[in-house]
Order: C-alpha cells, then sequence, then structure tokens
C-alpha cells in the first residue's frame, strides 16, 4: 500500500482547517456568541493554511492549540449534559485525606489565613502558567523542534480529557463550597475570582475579575487545570537538563499550591490534574515515536567504484 504524495497531504490539511474555521465561525455566529477572537482566530487559521510550507508549518501546532481554544470556549453548549453536581463529595474527602488544623481542610484553612506575600506570589503563578505553554511552544517552533507539535498535542489532549470529565464529573470548587454550601448546586452562581481577587484588589486592577468572569462553566474544578500545564512543561522540558528540571518543577509546585491556597481546587484535584498531564503526555510522545518509526528512511547514496567521493 502506498502512502499519499506531501502534495495531497498539504492540500487536504488546507481544506479540513478551512472548513472546520468556517464552520466553528457559523457556530459562533448562530449561537449568538461571537467576539472578536473568533473573528481573528478563524481567520488567521485560514491565512496560514493558505501561505506556503513555511507557515503551515507553524499550523501543525497552532492547529491543536486552535482545537483546545475552541473546545474550552465553547463549554456552555454542552453544560445540558452534564449528570448530577457534586458539591460536598470532595469537600468531606478532602477532609478525611488532607486534614488540616481545626478539623477542617487546607482550601478552607487558607480562606482564613490569607497573606499578602502570598496572595502577590500565588496570583503571579495563576497569571502566569498559561504563557509558559505558549512561550516553550514558540522556542520550539523557531528552533525547528519536534517537540513543538507534541507540546501542542499534548496541550488539546490534556485540555480534552479536562472536559470530558467535568462533563462526567462536573464538581464545585472550593470557593463555592463556601460561599453557597454543600447543598444542592446552585446553577445560577456566577463565577468568582476567589482569592485572586485579593491580587486584583492590591493592584487596583480587574485582570482576575475579567478573566473568570467570562468561565461558562463554575462546576468545572476536577481535574485542576492549573496543576496540569505546568507538570506537563516540566515533562516536555525534560530534557534541557537538571536546572531545567528544578526550576519548572518549583513553578508546578507553586501553582499546584496556589490553585489550593486561592480556593480554586482541592488537593485531590490538583493530583487528577497531574495524571492527566502525565497521561496526555506518554500518549502523545508514544505516537509520535510510532509515527517516526513508521516514517520512511532515507535511502543510502552509493559510492563511487573505487572509492573516490570527489566530485
Amino acid at each position: 500500500m502506498t502512502s499519499r504524495s506531501p502534495d495531497k497531504n498539504a492540500s487536504a490539511f488546507k481544506w479540513l482547517v478551512t472548513v472546520l474555521a468556517a464552520g466553528h465561525f457559523a457556530l459562533v455566529v448562530s449561537t449568538g456568541r461571537v467576539r472578536w477572537e473568533h473573528v481573528a482566530a478563524d481567520l488567521l487559521l485560514v491565512v496560514l493554511a493558505w501561505s506556503g510550507a513555511g507557515p503551515r508549518r507553524f499550523l501543525r501546532g497552532a492547529f491543536p492549540l486552535w482545537l483546545t481554544g475552541m473546545i474550552l470556549d465553547s463549554q456552555s453548549l454542552w453544560l445540558g449534559l452534564r449528570g448530577t453536581i457534586h458539591t460536598g463529595d470532595l469537600w468531606n474527602l478532602e477532609k478525611l485525606l488532607f486534614p488540616a488544623p481545626g478539623g477542617t481542610h487546607w482550601p478552607e484553612w487558607w480562606s482564613r489565613h490569607p497573606n499578602t506575600v502570598l496572595d502577590l506570589l500565588c496570583g503571579f503563578a495563576y497569571a502566569a502558567y498559561i504563557y509558559q505553554v505558549f512561550l516553550a511552544a514558540l522556542w520550539f517552533f523557531f528552533k525547528k523542534d519536534v517537540r513543538f507539535e507534541q507540546l501542542c498535542w499534548t496541550f488539546l489532549l490534556v485540555n480534552a480529557m479536562g472536559v470530558v470529565i467535568y462533563v462526567l464529573y462536573p464538581a464545585a470548587p472550593p470557593w463555592y463550597v463556601l460561599k453557597y454550601g454543600p447543598g444542592l448546586a446552585n446553577l445560577a452562581a456566577p463565577p468568582s475570582p476567589a482569592g485572586t481577587a485579593r491580587f486584583d484588589a492590591f493592584f487596583g486592577i480587574h485582570y482576575f475579575a475579567n478573566f473568570y468572569g467570562r468561565n461558562p462553566n463554575v462546576f468545572g474544578a476536577m481535574p485542576s487545570l492549573h496543576a496540569a500545564y505546568p507538570l506537563m512543561m516540566v515533562l516536555v522540558l525534560w530534557h534541557k537538563g537538571p536546572a531545567w528540571r528544578v526550576a519548572n518543577s518549583l513553578f508546578a509546585l507553586l501553582v499546584a499550591f496556589s490553585a489550593v491556597y486561592l480556593t480554586h481546587h482541592y488537593i485531590l484535584d490538583v493530583l487528577a490534574g497531574v495524571t492527566a498531564a502525565v497521561v496526555a503526555f506518554v500518549v502523545v510522545r508514544a505516537v509520535f515515536a510510532r509515527r517516526a518509526l513508521a516514517a520512511p528512511a532515507v535511502a543510502p547514496v552509493p559510492l563511487p567504484s573505487g572509492g573516490n567521493t570527489r566530485a
């Protein structure tokens, strides 16, 4: 069996991207959710697809990033598919497994003992964690490193896993239970910046208020994607050596702590996010390794008789 030629593969990819971008734009228009970001992202996708081999090489990674954005942005469309929303299950299990002083758990304990230094440090971590992914992706792209595509597809997979779990096991974050209690879920509850509001207040800004104000899914706490992304970066950048491993691991620990300190997540959510990151990394790496083995090898060039290799 013969494989498709590179030209045919490129043509199919161009049309696939174009159809998906047009379909997504039609979706956001028909559902009344269109924003300038949708126009820009969908248009950029099509332009990259039809602008030649160089831009299409970037699109090989940008495409899964676009898919990730589309999935997360469209959460409001599938919220009706969720099962029973869990408000007290994790709250009680967290107290049992990770007790804090006073017979409570750590998210609740930290909500009663805020610290300005920790507010700033954790707020910074919560603001910076996503840029770590994008900066690393750009660095891999300009280095023409195969890890560019691997990172982008790993990012898509870990987010897709998170979204699926949000549907199968919708769970309230700690700040919600602190505010509304563990009873029947209040579907009208607005999203909240929780502990990050203190970061906004310190600087007199509305960064986190605006960011979380657009969150369509209040009950998407399990797993913690905040914890997943930095751990994913530890694995992706592991090859860079001890200094990178230590720096990235410390940042991953800071973001994981911030998720609990800012009452956005339980420790259980963090552990689930870490697990999702490991699974996504291993799966994508295995797929790329298998694809590399399946790629046709370059045929060796025979030497002229007599061993003379001069032109």
